[in-house]
């Protein structure tokens, strides 16, 4: 059992709340994550499924924190509706001419499939964003984790890699913190879910580069201890297994 209640959120940095919900049925946690900047500038990160269950819990963390119309950007690392399908949703609650989607050009073509209306933001590898409070968020591509247009969000304020998929895992026994099991939480959705090695090792190299101390993937657990540990397993991992 957690020590971490999934019923709330949890700040896992300085201004950076974890606001998801722990589906224990699928064995499946879903992480979106919410900035609040020091001028209480709001960025929501891959808000998530619209299913009732789901989008009502990421909804009442979000609007415990923070009023809806203090979100200014909605960052999607790719399309798949489990980061997504909730973008709408959210525009009704912001104002859909308040709130901007940063996104790669390949993820943009998706999102207004979804019903969506927000102007996006297109970004490529390297690219930074300055937030009105002089806050940088820096964006790296991953190609091909595993998504053409798949990208990853470093927060060089706190120092803490948003990693899309990378470093998911499946666990019916959700905790909040990675624990000492959670190589193989993570080996268990990279290895059949990503089907080969050069695009994860190519992204691994990327984030050996960057000053990281918090890793917060999209699914599973967050990761805040002997992160090069995890990120030197990708390099071991066997990829494609239903291949």
């Amino acid at each position: 059992m957690s020590e971490y209640d999934e019923n709330k959120s949890h700040e896992i940095a300085p201004g950076i709340y974890w606001v998801g919900f722990a589906d224990k049925n699928a064995g499946f946690s879903n992480n979106p994550y919410l900035i609040i900047d020091s001028d209480g500038t709001g960025i929501l990160i891959d808000p998530g499924s619209r299913a009732d269950e789901h989008f009502n819990i990421v909804k009442r963390k979000v609007g415990e924190l923070i009023s809806f119309e203090q979100i200014k950007y909605i960052i999607v690392h790719h399309q798949d509706p489990d980061l997504c399908a909730s973008i709408p949703l959210f525009e009704e609650l912001i104002g859909v001419d308040n709130v901007k989607i940063i996104t790669t050009l390949r993820t943009s073509l998706f999102i207004p499939y979804y019903g969506s209306k927000a102007e996006i933001i297109i970004i490529e590898d390297g690219d930074e964003f300055e937030l009105p409070s002089g806050r940088i968020l820096k964006f790296i591509t991953t190609p091909y984790v595993h998504f053409a247009g798949s990208f990853v969000t470093f927060d060089t304020k706190e120092q803490v890699l948003f990693s899309s998929d990378i470093f998911a895992a499946f666990s019916f026994e959700w905790k909040l913190y990675a624990d000492e099991n959670y190589v193989q939480a993570v080996k268990a959705f990279t290895e059949p879910y990503i089907g080969c090695k050069e695009p994860v090792v190519s992204a691994a190299k990327k984030m050996l580069t960057l000053p990281i101390k918090i890793i917060a993937p999209q699914h599973g657990s967050v990761i805040k201890e002997d992160l090069e540990k995890y990120i030197n397993a990708l390099f071991e991992m066997e990829y494609g297994a239903w291949l």
